[in-house]
């Protein structure tokens, strides 16, 4: 017998005859018993119960939940007890009066002690069993106490289930619904079993991540039916049937319309195609060892790494992880490769060179190497270059002579030979800056033009033959350009000044357009100087043959008086324009630096023609006026 688990003091163990009791048919009536045996089973810690009777009630009915619908037709027993303690004689009463129901009582003659070491069974037997299947519920109540005093005594209920069934349970024709079904929709599958509630269903299929999942929830399974959820890929459904104890299995495969594929390997002997809008995902490698080809239209795009070992051909590649080739990388002329950023693998060199067919002296070649570019064939770089740094390298000209032209301004912090002690670069060749030259250093050089501005932020040393230069080193300045010093700075002269070389022979009145000196040379007869701009003396003479020095001032007239003599204006800002009453002509150079020439003693009041001084001729060159 199998014990109950309710909640009364005195446990009931249930057993049926047959076991689960079979339901009437049409052609046949079933007929059952029931045994119900009370006191070998009491509640933990507790040592005896005290009962004066216990009440079974029995649905009657026609229902799978009723037992039968003639309780009339039900047999009562007892089993024999012995002795007071046992209830002496237990007597059988019943109340068939309600037709939904019959209720049967059992009174022992005395107060029962139950202590687990004696039972007591009631038997009903002769039911003819309804033809319904289901379980029955039997509803027990009892009037117990644990210590038998008087007042102690209570109503407790419990419950015990009987099974009903047939031989004829049966379980097959496992399908779908509908053999078509589209991806993301739902499936009902269908077979055949008996509606015995005694059958539990559970159905076992495989989730989207590919692991298996099962439902097992009764309220799922109505009418011998089971809806799936929404499918996205083939899939396989086992449905398991427990009935009595025991389990049954039918299985069925669906497949389903343009499912979502995930395999390990992938072989396709003809063509893989992916429709517009879908997407063929991979989360390993994609191998192809032909031609992938991509429409003119349509993008390549990847997370991970793509290796093909033949080609691929695309109007465009996207990779947002490395793009990495075995080969070589051939883009189609007059298409471009555009990157960010290109690195070669880590201890290898970089290499950039175009391939000239026609002419291969044209060839170029860019190498990174070891922390060295090395560019070479006929390059020419345009565009601008913010910024060269070369450290512990050189850059080497183009041509027979080795030639590097800058077009720009270049700046030079320091220009040395090669060696690690090397001493500043000497050019000894012209340098010729049509813009700006800037030297922080120095420069030296032989012939230096320039048509600008030569800014120094050091000195400027004029060699002679003494210090390596040349023989009449001077700086020269010409074509009416002057030397200017600022305000506040001095124009300092430690050596001899050879001023004369810029003196004009003058006679009558003039005007003078810089500052400077008229020195006067007697030759027996006074003469005066008028004018000059100076506040006193603005005339002066002296005695034959003495000399007078007169300064006078930029825009002032001057003029002469007298007869004989010699005598020379000395600009102090340089030679100027020719100006009136000044006469100039060229004569033969002279020797020594200050040597004068004068005009001749019989001049009269237009003291001789004179001439300008010139300096010594220039090297070879070198501009000339």
């Amino acid at each position: 017998m199998e014990p109950t688990a309710d909640t009364n003091l005195v446990k009931p163990a249930r057993g049926t005859v047959p076991s689960p009791l079979r339901v009437s048919t049409m052609d046949e009536l079933e007929y059952g018993t029931v045994v119900l045996r009370f006191g070998r089973d009491l509640p933990s810690g507790t040592s005896k119960v005290y009962c004066k009777g216990i009440t079974l009630t029995v649905p009657t009915g026609g229902s799978g939940a009723d037992l039968t619908i003639e309780p009339s037709l039900i047999n009562t027993a007892v089993s024999k007890v012995e002795g007071e303690a046992q209830g002496t004689q237990w007597w059988i009463d019943r109340d068939t009066t309600d037709p939904n129901k019959a209720v049967f009582s059992f009174v022992p003659e005395t107060t029962a002690v139950f202590d687990g070491s004696w039972a007591v069974s009631f038997t009903l037997s002769g039911i003819e069993v309804n033809s319904s299947i289901g379980p029955v519920d039997l509803d027990i109540e009892e009037m117990t106490s644990t210590t038998g005093a008087e007042g102690s005594y209570q109503k407790r209920t419990g419950q015990v289930k009987v099974k009903k069934g047939n031989d004829e349970f049966f379980f097959h024709s496992l399908r779908p619904e509908t053999v078509v079904i589209n991806r993301g929709t739902r499936v009902k599958l269908l077979w055949k079993a008996p509606a015995d509630p005694r059958i539990t269903y559970t159905m076992y299929y495989r989730k989207a991540d590919g692991t298996q999942t099962l439902d097992n929830v009764q309220a799922n399974f109505t009418n011998q039916s089971w809806t799936s959820l929404a499918l996205d890929n083939n899939a396989n459904f086992t449905l398991k049937a427990t009935v009595d104890g025991k389990d049954y299995f039918l299985t069925t495969y669906l497949t389903v319309n343009t499912p979502n594929v995930v395999v390990n390997t992938l072989t396709a002997t003809s063509h893989v195609t992916v429709e517009a809008a879908g997407t063929l995902t991979t989360y390993g490698p994609l191998d192809a060892n032909g031609d992938v080809t991509i429409k003119a239209d349509k993008t390549l795009t990847v997370g991970g790494a793509i290796a093909a070992n033949g080609g691929i051909s695309a109007t465009a590649v996207t990779a947002d992880g490395a793009l990495t080739a075995n080969g070589d990388v051939t883009v189609a002329a007059g298409k471009a490769l555009i990157v960010k950023t290109i690195k070669s693998p880590e201890n290898h060199a970089l290499t950039i060179e175009n391939m000239p067919t026609a002419n291969p002296a044209n060839k170029v070649k860019i190498n990174f190497d070891n922390g060295v570019l090395a560019v070479t064939g006929n390059e020419t770089y345009s565009g601008a270059i913010s910024t060269i740094s070369i450290s512990a390298s050189e850059i080497t000209g183009r041509g027979p002579y080795a030639e590097l032209s800058l077009k720009g301004i270049a700046r030079i912090g320091d220009l040395r030979g090669l060696g690690d002690n090397a001493a500043p670069v000497v050019v000894n060749s012209p340098i010729t800056a049509t813009k700006t030259l800037t030297a922080s250093g120095g420069i030296s050089a032989t012939t230096l033009t320039a048509s600008g501005q030569i800014a120094a932020n050091g000195s400027v040393v004029v060699n002679g033959p003494a210090d390596g230069g040349v023989a009449n080193s001077y700086l020269w300045i010409k074509n009416g350009a002057r030397l200017d010093t600022e305000a506040g700075s001095a124009l300092n002269v430690y050596g001899a000044l050879g001023i004369l070389h810029s003196t004009s022979s003058i006679s009558g009145r003039f005007k003078p357009p810089t500052d400077g000196l008229v020195i006067g040379f007697g030759n027996g007869s006074p003469v005066h100087v008028k004018g000059g701009g100076l506040t006193a003396p603005t005339t002066m003479s002296r005695d034959t043959k003495d000399s007078i020095v007169v300064p006078v001032r930029r825009g002032n007239d001057v003029w002469l008086e007298g007869s004989g003599g010699g005598w020379r204006w000395i600009p102090f800002g340089g030679r100027g324009p020719a100006v009136a009453g000044v006469q100039s002509k060229e004569g033969a150079e002279p020797t020594e630096l200050g040597e004068v020439t004068t005009g001749s003693a019989s001049g009269g009041a237009g003291l001789g023609e004179g001439h300008v001084d010139r300096p010594p001729v220039p090297p070879a060159g070198a501009d000339q006026d």
